[in-house]
């Protein structure tokens, strides 16, 4: 028991050490999933204890799994290895000194040996003794010890020159990597005899170290070197430079091999100390020094040059093909050996690891050349047989013939002989020890076999009639047994070179022995004879080679070749070879862990695919992607082109289509679920595999697939150009058309069959992306359907070309490509990415461009051309993203464009619709031109050209290059100045046709873009040099391809950075764009989303700004008011307004540039900046001018009010004159409140009756007689007076509409027009409207307590004059002059009855005697505090406070209603946005109240409901449970109150300092008015009574004021407690209102309203969401039926809509009936637009009943409308509000 406790404690003890130490890895970064295994397993490391006991060297084992290079920081911060490197650095320095002592020790040794060899007075065991002394003091390990038998001369000999390199190598030792130092000497488990060659494999190791240390590639060995390095677009690679250091080669050698520039072969380093030819002395220079003699010139023949002169100084080319070759992953080999093949150049197939000797067949390497070729067998005279053959070279069956060296053959090189062989000695397939670059020394190529191979072409001067594949064994074949075993197992035909010197060798005849005996044939090439007998056999035959002439004995070698391989039926393809080279124990790359599994899984699923027949493949194992994906299409496409059936309305065909969409989709969920094996498999392994596999997987699944499909679509092709043939034999001869149909119709079935028989792994991808799409479009909740993206995602960003577009569909996937985009976005980050699109005729090399250009892996297969269009990522280095501002390139290749002459509609539309889409994503598009053709070139400049049109009526800009392939070398440029100027006047009249057909104004091709004939044309040489397959790639072409791709990244600088677009960006415009071509009518259905999301945002930040300006001066206009009434601002300047406003506004401008300088989309923003700098500018200006006309009416009303003040202010001052006097008389008498008060009533009677006799009587106006006058004067109409006298009482004004309204007429005034429901409520919505403006405008009159004028009758009248000319001139009705009258009548006598109230109030008010009698108890209080003397501080303090109790009420109500505004702005979301924002919460609330009156109110009066809305959230948030108001009033209060305080302590310090005033008390007032002079309503002269009072102690005043200020605060919280709305002179949702103005058009369709935040806002207006234009009560003509069409879908339709009953004009093109019509922006919308529909269906009963019209017959509420749910439509609502936001 005790045991199973403590096996338990010791298990937990483990687990909590494995997690600490994952804990550990995670920290630093590193995936502990990957890294714990490997820590134990290396190092046996399992717990984070145990890491601080780890040296360098343990760092040292783990540096070979690295997997990325940021890891290695990691893993060093992880192992704490700052200080441990140091000390393993200065382990290294001793370990240099101590090689230094032995390399001492060991020269004296072996001149100890020499000496006693020389003697020979030694024994052998004397001898024996001390050369193990040597090997031990060399450390050279006992194993590799030569044996007694060798030759002791030879081994001294070879012992001297491996001392003299280590003591080269020691004065260099400190620059090599530890892993130098550490690595062992051989790892290798290869048998060999040689003795020597183990014994100098250390001192080889370590040379290929320095090699590696050379070419700065230490990091990258072993195996580290993967094609992401290369798919990488670095600055240095833009220019056709030299490197000027070892270090730079490899990456050289790599971007030349990329562009297929097979002079990479020969690249070394720009030796810029070479001075070239020595320069021929002057004569002057030969008089001065002597010359040399005829003697002299031949004497040093024998003295060696200068070690310096005569080293070789530069890198092998070879040696640097080869270390990269060592140092690349199997992926990154595979790239190198594809283009390499693509170059003509041989293959490594047999490679020693220089390291371990361990041999390497590289077969994954070889596994993707792919070779071409042409088969010619003949009888006789007669060819009987040509067959063509595209096959992968790695399963090529083929003879083999093997060429090795036996001894050395300084006179003859079979490299050489080999490319004689192969290609006549045009193109150096094999390298050669006289190619440019070579050297005597090559480190990595002894023991190496390369491979190439001789394609014939099918021609009479092909060397081989069949594919023959050659091998060339590097080096002497006696010191490398093992390939030279391979080599005899898989040869037909061995080629030797053989020597005369080395004929007496035994080792060299035994193997030549054993090739003789052997039944392969056998040639001898003896390269020291000239003639050499033949021999008696016929399979072995000997050659003399010395001093042959090159062509006679390539010749003989050829024949002899060919007549040995006729005869032999030994093929082999490399793949048969497998099992014999790891028979030999050599390494396979195939055999790797990881492509094993790949291989195995691969192989399982190509036996599903291989149970079905070929052309069934695609219908059974990929079903979604067939017949039910283009039935989807072609309904979707069917949406843009909706059409009236029978009578049924478009919004029915709409909703048949969606419906049907849906059941294609349910269909199509149906055969994929359950997933069949082979999709199952691949989502899985793709899911659950790490990188390298998939990358395998998708490697061996493409080799499959290829090989499944390739034979038999090669038959199907022979049979199609067989049927074409005869077509086209028909169509010339113009007979049997009952024929010709017939073979048009086997054509077509045979091109169905074989696009059904092309199968690839695009098309599983493809699969991939529609079971996505079908899941998502169902909303699936399946866990695997988010992670579908991510596996194409991941595909792309490890450089896999992804379809964009499908190709055989000609649709884009838009969800799955948008899942992509976001899955990108999610592993790199939301980066810019600059788009190049290539565009050209079929079969014209855009693909293998690209290829060159970018090392992409685009097919270029010649049977299988691309499809659609695929695109694939490139990644810029820092330096190139610093300097283009982006971050990637996207590259766009597409299918080629049909020949016109021979397509059909449809094609044409496909080619249209391609060129649209790819130009429109594409920052830059290539146009691919091939050869002199001038009808091609015709056909894709024509499509090109209407495509870039397009492009700028939708104000987009992409950039042109045009790439003219196939024509001349260097002077092509100069050779076509005639045709460049024909292109020009083509493209020019081009330009012209598709300007008429897309009804565009523009006349020359360089108006639609930026073009110029001299520098956006670039001619490619021919991409071969000679004829293929043999034939390797033009070095010109590859130029040509370096130069284009500078001058796109120079393009790419100069792009404006608002059209390169972030990830996000391309998602939307990729949507946009293939939105719009699926309409008819491009132009008009191209929607700018990254606009126009850039600008909402702009919107929103806009009314921000407002806000900040708008609150900044109601907080200015609040302080100026009070300042006013105060007395203590008599004028407000404009200079004055704006120095109070500039901090606010410069914090708003600074903000606004840090916005359109740093936000993401600045670039795009940036166009609107000065317009937006504008309104702002003009919003200042007009609060400026609102807030200084304020101030300007309130100066003004004072000084009207001043002679009213003056004589109050006289009869005040006399008052209290007398009661001064009387309280003198009195004072000191002690009398009782009663007594004071009588002595006071007694002079006030006596006061007011002299007041009252002298006051004039009240002037008398009659304010009816004043209205019929000015209404007689301004309508001058007959008898008026009499309508005026009878105009009846009513309490509301009625519109009737035959008396009030007039209507147009049409067709020459014989008809007039019939207004529907939507005239109506627009000519009630405007009454309504001038009724309330002037309603409005007299309470604010009455409000400021003003006097009746005259005046306001005629802003009555302009008030209805405005409001009749705001109908707009389109509009069907007008008001006609008993309008005008009517309801001027109307108004102005409703207005005479508040005109008379008014005036009464006012002359009440400015009645002194009434004035005085409101005042009598303050003047009583005055006298009281006179007669009280001293002691009247508390009747003082009592007096002020009741002054300030309403000013303070008044302050704090005013404060809080802005207060109240702006927490609502920052903590409501309804208020964070902008207007569109604003209308998706208002539709949300009206959804979930689900009132119809409510949204009819919405609907009829949309701004008045506005603000209702606003009011109500403020009530509800203001006056809920929560009780926010009475905080925020008790705020303001607490605010108020402290100001208060603050001024009382302030004024009592100032003036408690003034003994010398006498009026202290008249001080302490002006002081304590002027603090609070901003914050509350408190006139100094309302204080006049009491500021003669005698207050002895100020600060007993202080205290006074505390108490008494202490009740009135109480009061007032009391009062708050139980405040409403109503007390706010100044609402909080009127502020709010205003914020929220913007834009009040609605849909002259639909009446939706324009959602633009901005009033007087830049281009058309937009709406959110359009509504069934029923809601507006339109009908079908003479019919009670309702519309239920949405304009947005109607614009997508072939309907039209009139008018005027008389006009009609197509939805399509709306704009066309002017305005309103021409203002708005109404594209089509694919949503689903479920919110009105909701609303409809849910309200359909209520909305009969308002128009008395029913929803039938045309407008019949289709059935999908009717599902659809509330949720449904608010969850459509929060997406539109995401967007908006």
């Amino acid at each position: 028991m005790a045991s199973q406790e403590d096996t338990h404690k010791d298990e937990e003890k483990a687990r909590l050490a494995k997690k600490l130490l994952a804990e550990a890895c995670e920290k630093e970064g590193l995936d502990a999933g990957y890294w714990l295994p490997k820590l134990s397993e290396i190092l046996g490391v399992n717990s984070r204890e145990a890491l601080k006991h780890l040296q360098y060297e343990d760092y040292l084992m783990l540096e070979s799994k690295l997997r990325y290079p940021w890891e290695a920081k990691a893993l060093e911060k992880l192992l704490e290895l700052t200080d441990k490197k140091a000390a393993s650095e200065e382990l290294q320095k001793k370990r240099l000194e101590m090689m230094k002592e032995r390399q001492e020790a060991a020269k004296l040794l072996l001149k100890e040996l020499k000496e006693m060899h020389a003697s020979r007075s030694h024994s052998k065991d004397a001898l024996r003794q001390k050369e193990e002394a040597l090997w031990k003091a060399m450390e050279i390990p006992k194993e590799y010890w030569a044996p007694p038998e060798k030759s002791m001369m030879e081994v001294l000999g070879n012992i001297q020159r491996q001392l003299e390199q280590q003591e080269s190598s020691v004065g260099r030792a400190e620059n090599i990597l530890d892993v130098e130092v550490l690595m062992p000497s051989s790892q290798s488990k290869s048998k060999s005899d040689s003795s020597e060659s183990k014994a100098s494999q250390a001192i080889a190791n370590q040379e290929f170290l320095r090699l590696l240390k050379r070419l700065g590639l230490e990091s990258r060995y072993p195996r580290k070197m993967g094609t992401e390095d290369l798919h990488v677009i670095h600055k240095t690679s833009l220019h056709d430079s030299q490197p000027s250091k070892d270090n730079e080669l490899p990456f050289y050698f790599l971007q030349k091999l990329l562009t297929v520039d097979y002079r990479v072969r020969y690249l070394t380093c720009k030796d810029e100390s070479d001075p070239g030819l020595t320069p021929v002395p002057k004569p002057a220079e030969q008089e001065h020094g002597p010359l040399d003699s005829f003697d002299d010139f031949f004497m040093d023949l024998e003295r060696e040059a200068p070690e310096s002169a005569s080293r070789e100084s530069h890198v092998h080319p070879m040696d640097l093909q080869m270390a990269i070759f060592h140092c690349a992953d199997d992926f990154m080999r595979q790239y190198i050996a594809t283009k390499l093949a693509f170059c003509q150049f041989a293959l490594p197939l047999l490679v020693p690891n220089p390291c371990t000797s361990q041999i390497e067949f590289p077969l994954w390497s070889l596994s993707q050349i792919k070779r071409s070729w042409k088969e010619v067998t003949k009888s006789g005279k007669q060819v009987r047989s040509n067959s063509y053959n595209d096959k992968l070279m790695y399963q090529a069956e083929t003879p083999i013939v093997s060429f090795l060296r036996i001894g050395s053959s300084p006179s003859s090189s079979k490299s050489q002989i080999l490319n004689a062989l192969l290609n006549k000695q045009k193109h150096d397939t094999f390298f050669h020890r006289h190619c440019k670059g070579s050297t005597k020394a090559c480190l990595l190529m002894k023991g190496v076999v390369e491979i190439s191979w001789y394609c014939p072409r099918g021609s009479d001067d092909d060397s081989f009639d069949r594919c023959v594949a050659f091998c060339n064994l590097h080096g002497d074949a006696r010191d490398h047994e093992e390939q030279l075993q391979f080599l005899q197992e898989i040869s037909a035909v061995t080629v030797a070179l053989v020597s005369e010197s080395d004929q007496s060798d035994k080792k060299g005849m035994k193997i030549l022995c054993e090739l003789w005996q052997s039944q392969r044939p056998l040639v001898c090439l003896f390269t020291e004879k000239e003639n050499v007998a033949a021999g008696r056999s016929s399979q072995n035959i000997k050659i003399g080679i010395k001093n042959r002439n090159e062509a006679e004995l390539t010749g003989k070698l050829t024949r002899t070749i060919r007549d040995l391989l006729a005869g032999s039926n030994t093929l082999f393809s490399l793949h048969a070879c497998l099992d014999k080279a790891r028979k030999l124990g050599f390494l396979v790359d195939e055999d790797a862990e990881a492509c094993v599994t790949a291989k195995e899984e691969a192989m399982v699923l190509v036996k599903l695919l291989k149970k079905e027949q070929l052309f069934e493949i695609k219908s059974r194992l990929l079903p979604l992607q067939g017949k039910l994906w283009y039935e989807w299409c072609k309904s979707d496409k069917e949406l843009t082109r909706l059409q009236e059936e029978g009578n049924k309305s478009i919004e029915h065909h709409r909703s048949q289509i969606e419906s049907k969409k849906l059941s294609i989709r349910r269909k199509q969920l149906e055969k994929a679920s359950p997933l069949n094996g082979l999709m199952k498999s691949v989502l899985v392994f793709l899911q659950s595999q790490p990188a390298d596999t998939k990358k395998y997987f998708l490697q061996w699944m493409k080799v499959f697939m290829d090989e499944l499909s390739s034979d038999h679509l090669d038959d199907l092709k022979r049979q199609y150009h067989q049927l074409w043939s005869q077509v086209l034999a028909i169509k010339k001869s113009n007979e049997n058309n009952d024929l010709k149909l017939q073979l048009e119709r086997d054509l077509e079935a045979l091109s169905t069959k074989i696009n059904d028989s092309s199968i690839g792994l695009e098309h599983i991808l493809r699969e991939v992306g529609q079971i996505y799409e079908a899941l998502e479009s169902m909303n699936s909740k399946d866990k695997y359907v988010v992670k579908l993206p991510e596996i194409a995602a991941d595909l792309m960003v490890s450089g896999y070309p992804i379809e964009l577009m499908d190709g055989d569909a000609s649709y884009v996937p838009l969800r799955w490509v948008g899942a992509i985009f976001d899955r990108l976005i999610e592993k790199l980050g939301d980066k810019r990415v600059f788009v190049l699109s290539v565009l050209g005729i079929q079969s014209t090399g855009k693909s293998t461009l690209l290829n060159a250009m970018f090392g992409l892996q685009f097919n270029v297969s010649a049977g299988r051309c691309t499809r659609g269009a695929f695109m694939q990522l490139i990644k810029l280095d820092k330096v190139l993203q610093q300097d283009l501002g982006f971050d990637y390139m996207l590259v766009v290749d597409t299918e080629g464009l049909r020949a016109i002459e021979v397509a059909n509609k449809q094609s044409l539309n496909h080619n249209n619709e391609l060129a649209t889409f790819v130009i429109g994503i594409g920052n830059m598009t290539l146009i691919n031109i091939f050869g002199e053709n001038p009808s091609e070139m015709q056909d894709v400049l024509q499509i090109a050209v209407q495509a870039f049109l397009r492009m700028k009526q939708v104000k987009l800009s992409p950039g042109c290059l045009f790439v003219h392939q196939n024509v001349g070398e260097i002077t092509a440029r100069e050779q076509n100045m005639e045709g460049q100027r024909r292109l020009q006047e083509k493209l020019d009249e081009m330009t012209q046709t598709a300007a008429q057909q897309e009804f565009c104004d523009v006349s020359s091709f360089s108006d639609v873009i930026r073009f110029d004939v001299n520098t956006h044309i670039h001619y490619f040489a021919h991409l071969w040099e000679g004829n293929p397959p043999m034939a390797p790639p033009n070095p010109t072409y590859s130029q040509n391809v370096q130069e284009l791709k500078s001058k796109i990244l120079q393009a790419a600088e100069k792009e404006a950075q608002g059209s390169i677009l972030r990830l996000s960006g391309l998602k939307v415009r990729i949507s946009d764009l293939w939105n719009a071509l699926l309409n008819e009518n491009f132009v008009f259905s191209f929607k700018n989303s990254v606009e126009i999301a850039a600008y909402k945002k702009l919107e929103t930040a806009f009314s921000q700004w407002a806000w900040q300006l708008r609150s900044h001066f109601l907080d200015l206009q609040m302080k100026l008011d009070n300042k006013i009434r105060n007395g203590d601002l008599q004028e407000v300047g404009r200079e004055h307004l704006e120095n109070q406003v500039q901090e606010t506004s410069d914090a708003i401008t600074k903000d606004m540039e840090k916005f359109f300088s740093e936000d993401r989309d600045c670039e795009i923003l940036v166009q609107w900046k000065g317009n937006t700098e504008l309104k702002l500018k003009d919003l200042k200006e007009s609060l400026l001018l609102e807030t200084r006309k304020k101030c300007q009416n309130l100066i003004e009303l004072k000084k009207s009010q001043g002679k009213l003040e003056e004589r109050r202010s006289e009869y005040e001052n006399e008052l209290l004159a007398r009661s001064r006097q009387l309280a003198l008389h009195l004072k000191g008498k002690s009398l009782s409140e009663r007594e004071l008060r009588d002595n006071f009533m007694s002079l006030w009677a006596k006061w007011i009756a002299e007041v009252s006799s002298a006051t004039p009587p009240p002037e008398q106006v009659d304010i009816d007689v004043e209205i019929e006058n000015v209404l007689l004067d301004r309508f001058k109409e007959p008898h008026l007076h009499e309508r005026i006298r009878k105009f009846p009482k009513h309490p509301k004004f009625s519109v009737d509409l035959k008396k009030h309204v007039a209507k147009k007429t049409i067709w020459y005034g014989l008809r007039t027009v019939s207004l529907d429901n939507a005239d109506e409520n627009s000519i009630h919505r405007i009454t309504d409207n001038i009724i309330a403006r002037v309603l409005a405008n007299i309470e604010k009159k009455e409000k400021e307590k003003r006097d009746y004028s005259p005046s306001f009758i005629h802003e009555v009248l302009h008030e209805v004059e405005k409001g009749m000319n705001s109908v707009h001139s389109d509009a069907k009705y007008s008001f006609n002059k008993d309008y005008r009258i009517d309801l001027s009548l109307y108004l102005c006598r409703m207005a005479a009855g508040r005109f008379k109230a008014m005036h009464e109030a006012f002359q009440r008010a400015n009645d002194p005697a009434v004035y005085l009698e409101s005042k009598k108890e303050d003047f009583f209080t005055c006298f009281q505090i006179s007669c009280q003397g001293a002691t009247s501080v508390t009747t003082f303090a009592a007096f002020l406070c009741e002054k300030i109790g309403p000013a303070l009420r008044e302050a704090v109500y005013e404060r809080t209603a802005l207060a109240i505004a702006r927490d609502m702005k920052g903590t409501i979301p309804d208020f964070h946005g902008n207007r569109s924002s604003l209308e998706v919460c208002i539709l949300r609330y009206l959804a979930e109240e689900e009132k119809f009156e409510k949204f009819k109110e919405y609907l009829r009066f949309p701004r008045d409901f506005f603000q209702s809305y606003i009011k109500t959230r403020v009530e509800t948030y203001c006056l809920d449970k929560n009780r926010r108001l009475e905080k925020f009033l008790d705020d303001s209060l607490t605010h108020c109150y402290e100001s208060i305080q603050s001024a009382v302590s302030a004024s009592t310090n100032v003036v408690k300092d003034r003994k010398d005033r006498k009026d202290q008390i008249s001080l302490w007032l002006d002081e304590f008015c002027r603090a609070l002079g901003e914050v509350l309503s408190l006139p100094r002269r309302d204080l006049k009574g009491i500021e003669h009072q005698e207050v002895t102690d100020i600060e007993f005043l202080n205290n006074a004021m505390a108490e008494a200020l202490a009740p009135l605060n109480d009061q007032l919280r009391e009062e708050f407690a139980r405040a409403d709305m109503s007390r706010f002179e100044r609402q909080p949702h009127t502020i709010l209102a205003e914020q929220f103005a913007g834009c009040w058009e609605q849909c002259p369709f639909c009446g939706a309203v324009c959602t633009n935040t901005m009033p007087n806002h830049d281009g058309d207006h937009r709406v959110v969401y359009h509504r069934p234009q029923g809601l507006k009560g339109w009908r079908w003509h003479h019919t009670d039926n309702l519309v239920i069409d949405i304009c947005s879908s109607s614009v997508a339709s072939d309907c039209s809509f009139s008018t005027d009953g008389h006009k009609w004009t197509p939805y399509k093109r709306y704009r066309d009936a002017g305005r309103p019509y021409s203002s708005w922006s109404i594209p089509p919308d694919p949503s689903v637009q479920a919110y009105w529909k909701w609303f409809v269906c849910h309200f359909r009963t209520e909305i009969e009943e308002q128009y008395k019209k029913k929803f039938h017959g045309k407008g019949e509420i289709p059935e999908l409308w009717q599902r659809i749910t509330k949720q449904e439509a608010l969850d459509e609502l929060e997406k539109v509000k995401a967007k908006s936001i």
